[in-house]
């Protein structure tokens, strides 16, 4: 069935059938009904149309949430294939780069409130980075709705990152397919990945999508963490930088500034080990965070192969159990009791 998906994968969107994809949501939608079948389509081509540049678009007013247009278009999708909001925003001096694809989720909450999620995707980073400019600079709006006066600013939320891997920034699919289908916002995932908790401890897509992204490629591979290095993403400093937000340039230009900051390990006096603990150098932190934060015991710093890595951690490690203060025997309550000392018959039925 996997190899099937991947031809018609292939043939739909001419890209492969990431296994990831097939593992965590069409293998499941396979076991139902075959009216489930049609999710499959809908599915497949929404993976086609996602790209790792994405907006989500926010601050509509409840009366655009909730109307139509007298051809039955809802009126927020109206207003983003107009004329006007692509002059606006979409379009600067002379120049045009209007969004590849545009997601519309319209649903209840909790307390029965309309909702709306509105995604635009972009063919590069710096078309995304444009309208965000455009959006963010605005002085808002004021209109006429059905003789009401409305006052509204638009803004937008940035998640691209949260849809990429860490390391070396492959675009998830299924992540972003997630982000865009769950209930909750997705800055509330970005809240949980900054502070390294979970919004689910269950082994569900709401703890998966509260922790940082790592692609299977990455996680298992001491090469790749050592080539992307540079392109690693830290979130307390890529996603406010300067420049071209995001981008491989700026990964690496922050990532070397940082490490100025820091003194090269001296590997002349660390010894060579004939075996490791670990495999990887994110497996001696268990976080890309922790490799980046200048603060961390953690901290990997650029000038170093993954192998030195590895092997300074090693070090470090063997270091700190021989440094460690011993237990002492003194320290704790000697069991000098007999068992004449306790009998069955000091204890009542009302004692057990």
């Amino acid at each position: 069935m996997y190899k099937l998906l991947c031809q018609l994968f292939l043939a739909v969107i001419g890209l492969d059938l990431p296994e990831e994809v097939f593992e965590e949501t069409l293998y499941w939608l396979l076991q139902g009904a075959r009216k489930d079948r049609a999710v499959i389509d809908r599915n497949v081509k929404q993976f086609s149309l996602m790209t790792p540049h994405q907006l989500q678009i926010v601050g509509w007013p409840k009366e655009y949430i909730v109307s139509k247009t007298k051809k039955g278009r809802v009126k927020v999708h109206s207003i983003l294939i107009s004329e006007k909001f692509k002059q606006m925003f979409h379009t600067h001096k002379g120049e045009t780069f209007s969004p590849c694809h545009r997601y519309i989720k319209l649903w209840r909450d909790s307390s029965g409130e309309e909702q709306v999620r509105v995604i635009l995707y972009f063919n590069s980073l710096e078309d995304k980075e444009k309208t965000k400019n455009l959006i963010l600079t605005h002085p808002g709006f004021k209109n006429i709705h059905e003789d009401k006066k409305l006052k509204y600013n638009l803004s937008v939320f940035d998640y691209s990152h949260m849809c990429s891997c860490v390391i070396c920034s492959k675009f998830m699919p299924s992540h972003a397919e997630r982000l865009q289908i769950n209930g909750r916002d997705a800055v509330i995932f970005e809240q949980h990945r900054n502070f390294g908790t979970t919004l689910s401890n269950k082994d569900d897509w709401n703890h998966l999508l509260s922790h940082e992204l790592i692609c299977v490629e990455c996680l298992y591979s001491k090469e790749r963490q050592g080539r992307n290095r540079l392109n690693m993403y830290s979130i307390d400093h890529f996603k406010y930088g300067y420049g071209t937000i995001n981008s491989p340039e700026e990964r690496k230009r922050i990532n070397i500034s940082y490490s100025l900051e820091v003194e090269k390990p001296d590997m002349k006096n660390i010894p060579h080990f004939d075996k490791f603990r670990w495999e990887t150098p994110l497996d001696y932190c268990g976080s890309v965070r922790y490799m980046l934060d200048k603060y961390s015991i953690f901290y990997w710093h650029p000038s170093l192969t993954a192998d030195e890595y590895i092997r300074y951690q090693e070090y470090k490690s063997l270091q700190y159990l021989k440094n460690a203060d011993p237990l002492v025997d003194d320290d704790y309550p000697e069991d000098d009791y007999s068992e004449d000392d306790y009998s069955e018959d000091d204890y009542s039925e009302d004692d057990l």
